[in-house]
């Protein structure tokens, strides 16, 4: 079972506290505060820095490398894949 799950809009822990949320293109922590932005197929920091790419299958990171998969990122969250969860995966269960 996965640590996380994804409604959509808020990524929780098992225990049901929430984490971060998907506000429009905002990426957002449990306490507003914004740690990103989902720009396309870009995943960007708070300054607007290019962090991440998701082309559907593949995560990878500012310089192209491969990071995850579509499959690794739903073993530690449980919920409907796109770049949403992925987002969320990048900013709060992977680092």
């Amino acid at each position: 079972m996965a640590d996380f799950t994804f409604d959509g809009r808020w990524l929780r822990k098992s225990s049901g506290q929430k984490v971060g949320e998907i506000d429009r293109s905002n990426i957002r922590a449990w306490n507003g505060a914004r740690f990103g932005e989902i720009d396309r197929k870009n995943i960007r920091e708070a300054h607007g820095k290019k962090v991440a790419e998701f082309d559907g299958k593949v995560v990878k990171d500012d310089l192209g490398k491969k990071l995850a998969t579509i499959q690794d990122v739903q073993k530690a969250v449980e919920g409907e894949g796109g770049i949403e969860m992925v987002a969320l995966w990048y900013f709060f269960v992977r680092k």
